[in-house]
C-alpha cells in the first residue's frame, strides 16, 4: 500500500464498496441501530466499521451467504469501474492525528502508505474514511551491544508546544520509517535553552 500506488487506491476504493454493500446486507439489520456512545467512538463502534474490521472473515465465513458475497462483490467492482479512476493511496490515505481543537490547515498532512496490517501499520477506516486516525505512537530499536546505535522516532517530535524546533521535527524520518539516533552519553547531551 504505498502512497503513490494507484494500485492500492483503487484496492481501497473497491474494499470501501464492498464494506459498504456489506454493512447494509439484511443479515445485519438488527446491528444497525447506532450505538449508545459518544460520536466520538463511532467510527469504531457504528456497524459500518465493525464490517470493515472483519472484512476478511466476512467475506469467507460470515453470516451473509456465499452468493450474496458474491454479488456484493461485482458491484463494487462496477461502481468503482464506472466512476473515475480512484486517485492514489496517499491521496485519500492521509494523517489524521486527534486535536483537541478542529485544525484549521486540515491540508498540512501527509499522505502516507501502509495500511492496518503491515509494519509501519496506519490504518484507517475502511467504508468510512481512509484518513489515518491510527499509526504507530512511537518506534523505538534498542541495540543491546552498543545502545549509541539505538534509535527512536516518534510522529511528530520530542515537543508537543506548537512553534517549538522539536514540534514536528521527527515528521519526516517516520514518515519513511527512519529512526533517530538515540543519545545517551552525557557528555554529547546539551541543555536546550527555555
Amino acid at each position: 500500500m504505498d502512497a503513490e500506488s494507484t494500485d492500492a487506491g483503487l484496492y481501497a476504493a473497491v474494499r470501501g464498496a464492498v464494506v459498504r454493500r456489506l454493512a447494509a446486507h439484511e443479515a445485519f439489520a438488527a446491528l444497525r441501530e447506532p450505538a449508545p456512545y459518544p460520536e466520538v467512538f463511532r467510527p469504531w463502534l457504528a456497524l459500518g466499521p465493525r464490517v470493515a474490521y472483519a472484512l476478511e472473515t466476512l467475506l469467507t465465513a460470515g453470516p451473509v451467504p456465499a452468493g450474496d458475497v458474491d454479488r456484493i462483490v461485482r458491484e463494487a467492482l462496477d461502481e468503482i469501474g464506472a466512476g473515475e479512476p480512484p486517485a492514489a493511496w496517499g491521496a485519500t490515505h492521509r494523517l489524521a492525528p486527534w486535536q483537541a481543537l478542529p485544525d484549521p490547515d486540515d491540508a498540512q498532512w501527509p499522505g502516507l502508505g501502509g495500511d492496518h496490517d503491515c509494519v509501519l501499520s496506519t490504518s484507517s477506516v475502511p467504508g468510512w474514511t481512509d484518513r489515518s486516525v491510527r499509526a504507530s505512537a512511537a518506534r523505538y530499536v534498542w541495540h543491546l551491544a552498543d545502545r549509541e546505535r539505538s534509535g527512536w522516532i516518534v510522529p511528530f517530535g520530542a515537543s508537543g508546544v506548537p512553534g517549538d524546533p522539536h514540534h514536528r521535527d521527527q515528521l519526516p524520518l517516520w514518515l519513511r520509517g527512519e529512526l533517530a539516533p538515540v543519545t545517551t552519553d552525557w557528555q554529547n547531551l546539551t541543555k536546550e535553552q527555555e
